[in-house]
């Protein structure tokens, strides 16, 4: 099997250059960034070609591509790619509104992906978590209505944000300011920030807007009574949501641990305190969302509050994708093989 990157040197691509081998070993991969260039994961280097040979006439096919860029270039490859013959999973923001392409968080409505279905969409970091850990609850309780708030790390900035974010600490940390005064008000390091990008006139951020909207879609839940906070925090990798669940009919928190059971990708973290469940946890266990800190509202026994936190870059970028993409290609790796199932 063919396998094509294309943004194989940003910190998606690299992730799926670890995934590959599980779920397809001996697979060819066909690696593309912005320019010819050689990007080393675990020791091995790969050659990289520039994406403008893709439009050349003898450009080759394959079976499989994956493209982790930005929506521009997204819009401008993902044809291509199609014409010459791959199956397509896209990260970007370009077809996740388009009625006519799935768009699947695997382990909530990967059922959608058939072999007539020739683009997924892959969604957003902070969405496929969220709806992970909501399917089995709506299942089981429904859902009148949802908040909430995203703490999402700097890698989901990319690659550049991310190194200068590690070298903004290392300096204002090493000043030892009990204030801080050493770091920007406005950068990552030392902070936290509103995830305030294309922000529009309701005040509600693109990120904010994605959250809502992706989860509708993945739910099949038209309207979905849902509202959104994200910010930006100095982690490096690993987003952390707080959510506050009004159900159809009262649930108890040990009933939420058990609807969480029996759904898939899921690990609940035992601890009434939260203890085990943070940012950093998700970086050692990369490709399941966690979830857990249950607690019951004393005013509404139809509301609870629960932590769902994940590896943005696993988890809710690479791992997804592969997972979609194992409904075409079964994975040999059974942790990367996506149920089947639909909203």
């Amino acid at each position: 099997m063919r396998v094509c990157i294309l943004g194989a040197t940003g910190l998606v691509g690299r992730e799926l250059l670890h995934l590959i081998p599980r779920a397809w070993p001996g697979a060819q991969l066909a690696l593309f960034a912005s320019r010819d260039q050689e990007v080393e994961v675990d020791g091995r280097r790969f050659e990289v070609k520039a994406a403008h040979h893709l439009d050349a006439l003898d450009a080759t096919g394959g079976e499989l591509a994956f493209v982790a860029l930005d929506d521009e270039h997204s819009a401008r490859y993902v044809p291509r790619l199609l014409a010459l013959g791959y199956r397509v999973i896209d990260k970007s923001n370009a077809y996740r509104g388009d009625p006519a392409v799935p768009l699947v968080a695997a382990g909530v409505n990967d059922g959608l992906v058939g072999d007539e279905v020739r683009l997924v969409a892959n969604p957003n970091c902070t969405t496929i978590p969220l709806t992970l850990a909501l399917a089995p609850l709506r299942r089981r309780f429904g859902i009148r209505g949802l908040a909430v708030s995203t703490y999402q790390a700097i890698s989901g900035a990319g690659i550049a944000a991310l190194d200068q974010f590690l070298l903004d600490a290392q300096v204002g940390y090493a000043a030892q300011n009990r204030l801080g005064l050493a770091f920007s008000p406005s950068g990552y390091a030392g902070n936290t920030v509103p995830h305030n990008g294309k922000t529009d006139d309701s005040g509600f951020s693109a990120e904010e807007r994605k959250l809502m909207t992706e989860s509708s879609k993945i739910l099949a839940f038209a309207d979905l009574p849902i509202s959104a906070q994200a910010c930006r925090v100095a982690v490096a990798v690993g987003h952390y949501e707080q959510v506050w669940l009004t159900c159809e009919r009262p649930v108890a928190p040990a009933d939420v641990a058990a609807a969480w059971a029996e759904g898939p990708f899921l690990r609940v973290v035992p601890t009434a305190d939260g203890a085990g469940l943070s940012a950093l946890a998700c970086v050692h266990e990369r490709d399941l969302t966690l979830v857990g800190r249950v607690r019951g509202v004393p005013h509404d026994p139809a509301t609870v509050c629960f932590t769902v936190a994940g590896d943005n870059l696993r988890l809710g970028a690479a791992t997804n994708a592969v997972r979609i993409a194992a409904r075409w290609y079964p994975a040999v790796d059974p942790t990367l093989q996506a149920p089947g199932n639909l909203p």
